[in-house]
């Protein structure tokens, strides 16, 4: 899919930070993976899925080596993109500081994740000298609004370290009482970025251990992520390749099995004779595709199948 999100915000929110951990996310995931050059300030950002790993390891059982081991085949997640966008500040729409250049990129973009500073740190002061949230939303929300820009928002609470488990309520009153006036019907999350950043310097084990002490059950990088796909309006559907490969493909929810064809290879959707479909659930609880065959679970859907989240699809086409 090209759709993409762009990351806003005023000076020393955090905004750099934030994604150059999204950054760290695709040259340790995506790297191998056959992706054309990526600009400095895009990221090609892996989204976290569970699914996954069941999957493989059921495609484990087309591909064995021996009668008691198994070839675990790669697996390829979905991705969303996300745009580094130049810094915003009051007076954007008349073209003050890089306000020309942040207007054509945010025009470009299908969904904005606005990083709003709550953290306090004397080394980084903030641009208008205060942390005051509300201001700054704001700040940044009139510069759209001016600048005749209207997107979704995914508001960013970016957070001390301490702070990680905060209640909601507690954002939204006291010092920031005014919160729920600029938040209301947006959706947020709280994630602090000098956090994630650290994060992408540890194993996988260490980080999961890091995560348990600060009893933290993913990391806010993963909620983001997971939030701005949803937002996009993206389910994902998967297929094994011949056993040697498992992948997530995005597609917009309520499009079809022929846009999904289209979405794995164009010569698919020109050819296209029907689709072996089967839910993740029925699939794994029955342990095996030839299994969930024996069960009747494999249906034979045309090219007008609306495509459910979750679905394994199995494509028949004639070249």
């Amino acid at each position: 899919m090209s759709l993409s999100v762009g990351i806003v915000g005023l000076p020393n929110s955090g905004k750099s930070t934030l994604f150059n951990a999204l950054l760290s996310r695709q040259m340790a995931q995506v790297a191998n993976y056959p992706f054309t050059t990526i600009e400095p300030n895009v990221g090609i950002v892996p989204v976290p899925d569970e699914r996954l790993t069941a999957l493989s390891r059921i495609a484990a059982d087309l591909t064995p080596i021996s009668a008691d081991r198994m070839i675990q085949p790669p697996i390829i997640p979905a991705t969303v993109e996300f745009i580094d966008i130049a810094g915003l500040i009051r007076g954007a729409h008349q073209g003050e500081g890089l306000g020309n250049q942040f207007l054509a990129k945010i025009r470009e973009v299908s969904l904005v994740v606005h990083i709003v500073r709550f953290f306090t740190n004397p080394d980084v002061p903030h641009y208008y000298e205060t942390i005051d949230p509300a201001r700054d939303i704001e700040i940044v929300n009139l510069e759209l609004e001016l600048g005749e820009i209207k997107k979704p928002t995914l508001y960013v609470l970016n957070v001390d370290e301490d702070a990680i488990n905060r209640r909601v309520e507690e954002w939204t009153s006291g010092d920031f009482k005014n919160l729920p006036i600029h938040l209301s019907n947006h959706p947020f999350v709280q994630v602090c970025a000098k956090l994630e950043m650290d994060l992408a310097e540890l194993s996988e084990g260490e980080k999961r251990e890091y995560l348990k002490e600060l009893g933290v059950k993913e990391t806010g990088l993963d909620k983001l992520i997971r939030k701005a796909y949803e937002m996009l309006g993206l389910i994902t559907f998967y297929t094994i390749k011949g056993g040697k490969e498992v992948r997530a493909w995005s597609l917009k929810n309520g499009e079809t099995a022929l846009s999904a064809a289209a979405e794995v290879h164009t010569d698919m959707a020109k050819g296209f004779v029907k689709a072996g479909v089967v839910s993740y659930e029925d699939l794994v609880a029955a342990g095996g595709w030839q299994k969930v065959g024996e069960l009747g679970k494999i249906r034979l859907e045309g090219r007008d199948y609306e495509v459910q989240d979750g679905d394994v699809i199995e494509l028949k086409f004639s070249v």
